[in-house]
């Protein structure tokens, strides 16, 4: 069986290249020839019946289905509409990719999350009105979390104690037209955090993520692992996420609340999963392929 695994070519993160090779080896052992392709080397184009093409820079064979590892959501879609198999889907890459629009997916469903504030949508690049944003300070309870809507491995998360930086954050923000949220501070979480990482419709494991040095957790950020068994309520939180984003496979996130109550932080489409496999000794790539194996049949 003949699949693509999609990433990148604008980028050269080293991680991410590590774990699609780990993908091709993984795909050999299970008999599936599966070929990098870069998402420029692929080209969506619609012919003069606005039918749905594909231009090639290089000789590909036609995929019995696409690992999608990246967020080029549009290029996903168009995959979709030639009617190739395409996991995750880009309706699920999208969720994740927006952290505004995964909140939002994610609400009135029952999900234990951190108090959040969209960033309003604006055209002078300026939320001038210093009375919008004390309110929003002052809601979030003065001691506030800044994210930018898209971003990875903990980078462009801020923490923010005060008004002034608050403020002067905000209007950075707008000024570069990122789209952000805000969010309470979840102290009881501060330095720590479980990835809990599920295929199909199971937990495959969960590592705790805990640093002494930064509120932020990940492991790109100098966090360590560890694995750990998740509590009822807490396989349970992270599963309903999931699935409600409608993914094939994910990494979620979860906040310690209080008295260690889970708090969902977010969920991740295209996970860096090569952190928990080195701790948990087997291939988690290899179950990604087995699960679409099945998908497929």
């Amino acid at each position: 069986m003949t699949g693509w695994i999609i990433y990148n070519g604008t980028l050269n993160i080293p991680k991410i290249n590590k774990l699609v090779d780990s993908l091709i080896i993984e795909g050999e052992k299970l008999d599936i020839e599966l070929k990098k392709v870069k998402n420029t080397e692929i080209i969506p184009t619609y012919n003069n019946e606005g039918k749905a093409e594909l231009l090639y820079l290089k000789d590909l064979e036609s995929p019995k289905f696409i690992i999608f590892w990246d967020k080029d959501v549009l290029l996903a879609r168009h995959l979709e509409k030639m009617g190739f198999k395409v996991f995750n889907s880009s309706k699920a890459i999208e969720y994740c990719d927006h952290k505004g629009l995964m909140h939002l997916e994610l609400s009135n469903s029952n999900i234990q999350m951190p108090r959040t504030i969209l960033s309003p949508m604006i055209f002078d690049y300026l939320l001038n009105s210093e009375g919008y944003l004390v309110k929003c300070f002052d809601e979030l309870g003065k001691d506030v979390i800044i994210k930018e809507s898209k971003g990875s491995f903990g980078m462009q998360v801020y923490s923010i104690k005060n008004k002034e930086d608050f403020i002067k954050k905000v209007m950075d923000l707008n000024k570069r037209n990122i789209d952000f949220i805000m969010q309470e501070n979840i102290k009881s979480s501060y330095g720590k955090d479980i990835r809990v990482n599920i295929i199909g419709d199971k937990v495959i494991g969960a590592m705790l993520r805990e640093s002494d040095k930064d509120f932020r957790a990940n492991i790109s950020q100098g966090g360590k692992g560890k694995l750990i068994n998740l509590t009822i309520e807490q396989e349970e939180l992270a599963l309903k996420a999931h699935k409600v984003l409608g993914l094939d496979f994910s990494g979620v996130d979860l906040l310690f609340g209080e008295n260690n109550k889970p708090i969902l932080c977010e969920v991740n489409s295209n996970l860096n999963f090569l952190s928990f496999e080195e701790l948990w000794g087997k291939s988690f790539g290899g179950e990604i392929l087995k699960y679409i194996l099945e998908e497929c049949l």
